[in-house]
Protein backbone atom coordinates (compact mmCIF):
# COMPACT_ATOMS: atom_id res chain seq x y z
CA UNK A 1 0.00 0.00 0.00
CA UNK A 2 1.19 3.64 -0.79
CA UNK A 3 -0.92 6.24 1.14
CA UNK A 4 -0.03 8.70 -1.69
CA UNK A 5 -1.94 6.43 -4.02
CA UNK A 6 -4.77 8.44 -5.41
CA UNK A 7 -7.96 7.85 -5.43
CA UNK A 8 -8.91 5.33 -8.70
CA UNK A 9 -13.18 4.86 -7.98
CA UNK A 10 -15.69 5.94 -5.56
CA UNK A 11 -18.88 3.89 -5.41
CA UNK A 12 -21.72 6.08 -5.20
CA UNK A 13 -24.93 6.29 -3.62
CA UNK A 14 -28.26 8.67 -3.59
CA UNK A 15 -25.57 11.27 -4.49
CA UNK A 16 -23.12 10.26 -1.93
CA UNK A 17 -20.00 8.93 -1.77
CA UNK A 18 -20.20 5.79 0.19
CA UNK A 19 -16.88 4.28 -0.79
CA UNK A 20 -13.56 4.86 -2.08
CA UNK A 21 -10.57 2.94 -3.45
CA UNK A 22 -6.86 4.04 -3.57
CA UNK A 23 -4.34 2.40 -6.02
CA UNK A 24 -2.36 2.68 -9.11
CA UNK A 25 -1.67 1.52 -12.93
CA UNK A 26 0.56 1.19 -15.33
CA UNK A 27 0.32 1.06 -18.77
CA UNK A 28 3.79 -0.13 -20.43
CA UNK A 29 5.38 -0.96 -24.01
CA UNK A 30 8.03 -3.04 -23.71
CA UNK A 31 10.57 -3.47 -26.75
CA UNK A 32 13.71 -6.00 -25.56
CA UNK A 33 14.73 -4.82 -22.52
CA UNK A 34 13.30 -1.11 -23.22
CA UNK A 35 9.74 0.00 -21.18
CA UNK A 36 7.95 2.65 -21.98
CA UNK A 37 5.25 4.42 -19.24
CA UNK A 38 2.54 5.07 -21.74
CA UNK A 39 -0.44 6.34 -18.94
CA UNK A 40 -0.45 5.76 -15.46
CA UNK A 41 -2.31 6.56 -12.34
CA UNK A 42 -0.21 7.45 -9.22
CA UNK A 43 3.69 6.55 -8.93
CA UNK A 44 3.87 3.48 -11.59
CA UNK A 45 7.06 2.04 -10.39
CA UNK A 46 6.06 1.80 -6.54
CA UNK A 47 6.49 -1.71 -5.32
CA UNK A 48 4.00 -4.42 -5.00
CA UNK A 49 3.07 -7.95 -4.56
CA UNK A 50 2.39 -9.65 -7.63
CA UNK A 51 0.81 -12.51 -5.92
CA UNK A 52 -1.26 -14.66 -8.56
CA UNK A 53 -1.07 -12.07 -11.04
CA UNK A 54 2.19 -13.58 -12.05
CA UNK A 55 1.54 -17.10 -12.97
CA UNK A 56 1.99 -16.71 -16.15
CA UNK A 57 5.34 -15.39 -15.42
CA UNK A 58 5.61 -18.69 -12.94
CA UNK A 59 4.91 -21.23 -15.91
CA UNK A 60 8.14 -20.13 -17.74
CA UNK A 61 10.19 -22.40 -15.55
CA UNK A 62 7.71 -25.43 -15.88
CA UNK A 63 8.05 -25.20 -19.93
CA UNK A 64 11.48 -24.51 -19.96
CA UNK A 65 12.53 -27.15 -17.67
CA UNK A 66 11.24 -29.38 -19.83
CA UNK A 67 8.45 -30.85 -17.32
CA UNK A 68 5.63 -30.10 -19.91
CA UNK A 69 7.12 -32.03 -22.71
CA UNK A 70 8.47 -34.84 -20.10
CA UNK A 71 5.20 -35.43 -18.90
CA UNK A 72 3.03 -34.64 -22.02
CA UNK A 73 1.13 -31.59 -20.94
CA UNK A 74 -2.42 -31.16 -22.41
CA UNK A 75 -3.40 -27.47 -23.34
CA UNK A 76 -5.59 -27.22 -20.78
CA UNK A 77 -2.92 -28.78 -18.25
CA UNK A 78 -0.57 -26.07 -19.22
CA UNK A 79 -3.55 -23.00 -18.71
CA UNK A 80 -4.14 -24.50 -15.36
CA UNK A 81 -0.56 -23.91 -14.75
CA UNK A 82 -1.02 -20.27 -14.71
CA UNK A 83 -4.95 -20.20 -12.67
CA UNK A 84 -6.49 -18.77 -9.99
CA UNK A 85 -9.19 -21.32 -10.93
CA UNK A 86 -13.06 -21.77 -9.37
CA UNK A 87 -12.39 -25.66 -8.33
CA UNK A 88 -15.21 -26.68 -11.65
CA UNK A 89 -15.05 -30.08 -13.00
CA UNK A 90 -12.57 -29.37 -15.75
CA UNK A 91 -10.58 -27.92 -12.87
CA UNK A 92 -10.64 -31.26 -11.08
CA UNK A 93 -9.94 -33.43 -13.49
CA UNK A 94 -6.84 -31.67 -15.17
CA UNK A 95 -5.29 -31.55 -11.80
CA UNK A 96 -6.23 -35.12 -10.99
CA UNK A 97 -4.52 -36.15 -14.38
CA UNK A 98 -1.17 -34.28 -13.69
CA UNK A 99 -0.96 -35.67 -10.30
CA UNK A 100 -1.49 -39.34 -12.02
CA UNK A 101 1.30 -38.81 -14.61
CA UNK A 102 3.61 -37.96 -11.69
CA UNK A 103 2.07 -40.75 -9.39
CA UNK A 104 1.99 -38.07 -6.98
CA UNK A 105 -1.10 -37.66 -4.53
CA UNK A 106 -3.69 -35.11 -3.55
CA UNK A 107 -1.90 -34.40 0.05
CA UNK A 108 1.53 -33.66 -2.01
CA UNK A 109 -0.01 -30.29 -3.18
CA UNK A 110 1.61 -27.52 -0.63
CA UNK A 111 -1.24 -24.93 -1.19
CA UNK A 112 -3.27 -26.40 1.86
CA UNK A 113 -6.62 -27.08 1.82
CA UNK A 114 -9.94 -25.48 0.54
CA UNK A 115 -13.72 -25.31 -0.20
CA UNK A 116 -14.56 -25.04 -3.85
CA UNK A 117 -14.41 -21.27 -4.56
CA UNK A 118 -18.60 -20.90 -4.98
CA UNK A 119 -18.39 -22.61 -1.63
CA UNK A 120 -16.35 -20.68 0.39
CA UNK A 121 -16.01 -20.12 3.32
CA UNK A 122 -18.05 -23.27 4.06
CA UNK A 123 -18.07 -26.54 2.35
CA UNK A 124 -15.42 -29.53 2.11
CA UNK A 125 -11.82 -28.74 1.84
CA UNK A 126 -9.46 -30.63 -0.33
CA UNK A 127 -6.24 -29.75 -1.77
CA UNK A 128 -7.39 -30.14 -5.21
CA UNK A 129 -10.21 -27.36 -4.33
CA UNK A 130 -7.56 -24.79 -3.75
CA UNK A 131 -7.17 -22.07 -7.00
CA UNK A 132 -3.72 -22.56 -6.94
CA UNK A 133 -3.82 -26.70 -7.53
CA UNK A 134 -2.95 -26.17 -10.79
CA UNK A 135 0.40 -24.08 -10.45
CA UNK A 136 1.20 -26.24 -7.07
CA UNK A 137 1.03 -29.44 -9.47
CA UNK A 138 2.70 -27.85 -12.48
CA UNK A 139 5.20 -26.97 -9.86
CA UNK A 140 5.61 -30.15 -8.29
CA UNK A 141 6.27 -32.21 -12.05
CA UNK A 142 8.97 -29.74 -12.35
CA UNK A 143 10.31 -30.76 -9.19
CA UNK A 144 10.27 -34.55 -10.21
CA UNK A 145 11.79 -33.91 -13.67
CA UNK A 146 14.54 -31.52 -12.18
CA UNK A 147 15.53 -34.13 -9.84
CA UNK A 148 14.19 -32.25 -6.78
CA UNK A 149 12.57 -34.27 -3.56
CA UNK A 150 9.15 -33.63 -4.21
CA UNK A 151 8.80 -32.65 -0.46
CA UNK A 152 11.06 -29.84 -1.28
CA UNK A 153 9.44 -28.22 -4.23
CA UNK A 154 8.49 -25.28 -2.11
CA UNK A 155 11.53 -24.10 -0.65
CA UNK A 156 13.00 -20.91 -2.30
CA UNK A 157 16.51 -22.95 -2.56
CA UNK A 158 14.96 -25.90 -4.36
CA UNK A 159 15.89 -26.30 -8.15
CA UNK A 160 12.39 -25.59 -9.32
CA UNK A 161 11.66 -22.05 -7.30
CA UNK A 162 15.26 -21.01 -7.90
CA UNK A 163 14.02 -21.50 -11.57
CA UNK A 164 11.15 -19.91 -11.43
CA UNK A 165 12.50 -16.67 -9.57
CA UNK A 166 15.02 -16.80 -12.35
CA UNK A 167 12.44 -16.17 -14.58
CA UNK A 168 9.94 -13.68 -13.33
CA UNK A 169 13.26 -11.65 -12.38
CA UNK A 170 14.44 -11.79 -16.11
CA UNK A 171 10.72 -11.08 -17.58
CA UNK A 172 10.38 -8.06 -15.58
CA UNK A 173 13.93 -6.63 -15.17
CA UNK A 174 13.10 -6.27 -11.39
CA UNK A 175 15.39 -6.78 -8.59
CA UNK A 176 12.89 -8.93 -6.65
CA UNK A 177 11.64 -8.84 -2.66
CA UNK A 178 10.78 -12.43 -1.35
CA UNK A 179 8.00 -13.17 0.86
CA UNK A 180 5.08 -16.54 0.43
CA UNK A 181 2.04 -16.21 -0.92
CA UNK A 182 -1.01 -17.57 0.14
CA UNK A 183 -0.32 -21.13 -0.96
CA UNK A 184 2.62 -21.34 0.35
CA UNK A 185 4.54 -20.78 -2.72
CA UNK A 186 7.08 -17.86 -2.82
CA UNK A 187 5.88 -14.70 -4.09
CA UNK A 188 7.87 -11.72 -4.62
CA UNK A 189 7.36 -7.46 -4.26
CA UNK A 190 8.67 -5.62 -7.40
CA UNK A 191 7.78 -2.32 -9.25
CA UNK A 192 4.43 -2.15 -10.50
CA UNK A 193 5.57 -0.94 -14.02
CA UNK A 194 8.10 -4.23 -13.27
CA UNK A 195 5.12 -6.63 -13.59
CA UNK A 196 3.49 -4.72 -15.86
CA UNK A 197 6.48 -5.06 -18.32
CA UNK A 198 6.86 -8.78 -17.79
CA UNK A 199 3.06 -9.90 -18.82
CA UNK A 200 4.09 -7.10 -21.55
CA UNK A 201 6.92 -9.18 -22.82
CA UNK A 202 5.34 -12.81 -21.97
CA UNK A 203 2.24 -12.14 -24.24
CA UNK A 204 4.84 -10.32 -26.91
CA UNK A 205 8.27 -12.52 -26.42
CA UNK A 206 9.69 -10.50 -29.34
CA UNK A 207 13.76 -9.65 -28.28
CA UNK A 208 13.55 -12.94 -25.74
CA UNK A 209 16.13 -15.84 -26.40
CA UNK A 210 14.35 -18.39 -28.64
CA UNK A 211 13.61 -20.73 -25.92
CA UNK A 212 11.79 -17.89 -23.55
CA UNK A 213 9.87 -16.96 -26.11
CA UNK A 214 8.22 -20.48 -27.27
CA UNK A 215 7.57 -20.85 -24.06
CA UNK A 216 5.44 -17.95 -23.52
CA UNK A 217 4.20 -18.58 -26.64
CA UNK A 218 3.23 -21.99 -25.79
CA UNK A 219 1.76 -20.12 -22.15
CA UNK A 220 -0.25 -17.52 -23.94
CA UNK A 221 -1.95 -19.94 -26.83
CA UNK A 222 -3.23 -22.23 -24.76
CA UNK A 223 -4.40 -19.91 -22.17
CA UNK A 224 -5.81 -17.74 -25.00
CA UNK A 225 -7.55 -21.38 -26.65
CA UNK A 226 -8.36 -22.36 -22.94
CA UNK A 227 -9.77 -19.40 -20.86
CA UNK A 228 -11.72 -21.40 -18.44
CA UNK A 229 -9.11 -22.63 -17.02
CA UNK A 230 -7.33 -19.66 -15.58
CA UNK A 231 -10.92 -18.55 -13.86
CA UNK A 232 -13.63 -20.62 -14.73
CA UNK A 233 -16.98 -20.37 -16.64
CA UNK A 234 -19.06 -18.10 -14.24
CA UNK A 235 -18.32 -14.89 -12.87
CA UNK A 236 -14.90 -14.80 -13.66
CA UNK A 237 -13.45 -11.69 -15.08
CA UNK A 238 -10.13 -12.63 -16.63
CA UNK A 239 -11.73 -15.72 -17.76
CA UNK A 240 -14.28 -13.42 -19.76
CA UNK A 241 -11.82 -11.36 -20.85
CA UNK A 242 -9.48 -13.45 -22.71
CA UNK A 243 -12.69 -15.38 -23.84
CA UNK A 244 -14.28 -12.32 -25.34
CA UNK A 245 -11.28 -11.19 -27.06
CA UNK A 246 -10.70 -15.14 -28.41
CA UNK A 247 -6.81 -14.90 -26.77
CA UNK A 248 -5.39 -11.86 -27.86
CA UNK A 249 -5.45 -10.38 -24.17
CA UNK A 250 -3.94 -12.62 -21.70
CA UNK A 251 -5.07 -11.59 -18.64
CA UNK A 252 -5.20 -12.65 -14.68
CA UNK A 253 -5.65 -11.33 -11.19
CA UNK A 254 -4.48 -11.51 -8.41
CA UNK A 255 -5.15 -11.55 -4.39
CA UNK A 256 -5.58 -8.28 -2.97
CA UNK A 257 -6.88 -6.55 -5.75
CA UNK A 258 -3.69 -6.82 -8.33
CA UNK A 259 -4.85 -7.34 -11.85
CA UNK A 260 -2.23 -7.63 -14.97
CA UNK A 261 -3.11 -8.18 -18.72
CA UNK A 262 -1.12 -8.31 -21.66
CA UNK A 263 -2.10 -7.64 -25.73
CA UNK A 264 -0.54 -10.05 -27.61
CA UNK A 265 1.53 -9.16 -30.27
CA UNK A 266 1.88 -5.63 -29.68
CA UNK A 267 4.30 -5.16 -26.46
CA UNK A 268 1.50 -3.47 -24.27
CA UNK A 269 0.93 -4.64 -20.77
CA UNK A 270 -1.28 -3.22 -17.61
CA UNK A 271 -1.10 -3.64 -14.06
CA UNK A 272 -3.49 -2.23 -11.60
CA UNK A 273 -2.90 -2.47 -7.70
CA UNK A 274 -5.83 -1.73 -5.26
CA UNK A 275 -4.84 -0.58 -1.81
CA UNK A 276 -7.55 -2.05 -0.10
CA UNK A 277 -7.76 -5.06 -2.42
CA UNK A 278 -11.30 -4.97 -3.46
CA UNK A 279 -12.44 -6.39 -6.57
CA UNK A 280 -15.19 -3.66 -7.80
CA UNK A 281 -12.00 -1.10 -8.33
CA UNK A 282 -9.93 -2.54 -11.48
CA UNK A 283 -12.60 -4.35 -13.21
CA UNK A 284 -14.58 -1.73 -15.03
CA UNK A 285 -11.00 0.40 -14.88
CA UNK A 286 -8.91 -1.83 -16.73
CA UNK A 287 -11.77 -2.51 -19.08
CA UNK A 288 -12.11 1.98 -19.52
CA UNK A 289 -8.33 2.14 -20.03
CA UNK A 290 -8.04 -0.65 -22.70
CA UNK A 291 -10.74 0.67 -24.73
CA UNK A 292 -9.14 4.68 -24.26
CA UNK A 293 -6.10 2.62 -25.44
CA UNK A 294 -7.47 1.31 -28.51
CA UNK A 295 -5.98 -2.25 -26.86
CA UNK A 296 -10.10 -3.31 -27.54
CA UNK A 297 -12.46 -2.50 -29.68
CA UNK A 298 -16.29 -1.06 -29.03
CA UNK A 299 -17.54 -4.49 -29.68
CA UNK A 300 -15.45 -6.24 -27.22
CA UNK A 301 -15.75 -3.90 -24.54
CA UNK A 302 -19.46 -4.36 -24.86
CA UNK A 303 -19.23 -7.92 -24.69
CA UNK A 304 -17.49 -7.71 -21.61
CA UNK A 305 -20.72 -5.08 -20.21
CA UNK A 306 -20.79 -6.93 -16.80
CA UNK A 307 -17.33 -6.11 -15.38
CA UNK A 308 -17.41 -2.82 -17.59
CA UNK A 309 -20.25 -0.94 -16.29
CA UNK A 310 -20.59 1.55 -13.86
CA UNK A 311 -23.84 1.10 -12.42
CA UNK A 312 -24.78 -1.11 -9.64
CA UNK A 313 -28.03 -2.69 -8.74
CA UNK A 314 -29.59 -5.22 -5.94
CA UNK A 315 -30.46 -8.76 -6.60
CA UNK A 316 -33.97 -7.41 -8.08
CA UNK A 317 -32.17 -5.41 -10.76
CA UNK A 318 -33.55 -2.08 -9.06
CA UNK A 319 -30.39 0.60 -9.35
CA UNK A 320 -28.67 1.73 -5.67
CA UNK A 321 -26.23 3.58 -7.09
CA UNK A 322 -22.94 3.99 -9.15
CA UNK A 323 -18.82 3.57 -9.58
CA UNK A 324 -16.89 6.69 -10.58
CA UNK A 325 -13.44 6.18 -12.32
Amino acid sequence: MNLDNPIIATFDRAGFTESLHRGAWALVKVSGDDLEVIDHAGNPHQQIFARSAMKGLQALAVVESGAVDAFEFTDPELAICCASHSAEQAHLKSVAAMLAKGGLEESQLGCGASPLWFERPLGIKRRSHHCCSGKHAGMLLTALHLGDDPADYLKPESKTQQRVRAAVAAMTGSDLTDAIDGCSAPTFRMPLSGLAGGIARLATPTGLSEERSAAANRITAAVGAHPNMIGGEKLRSDSDLIRETDGRVFAKLGAEGVFVCGIRGTGYGLCITVDDGNERAFNPLSLAILREHDLIDSAEFDSLHEWATLERSNADGIPTGSISL
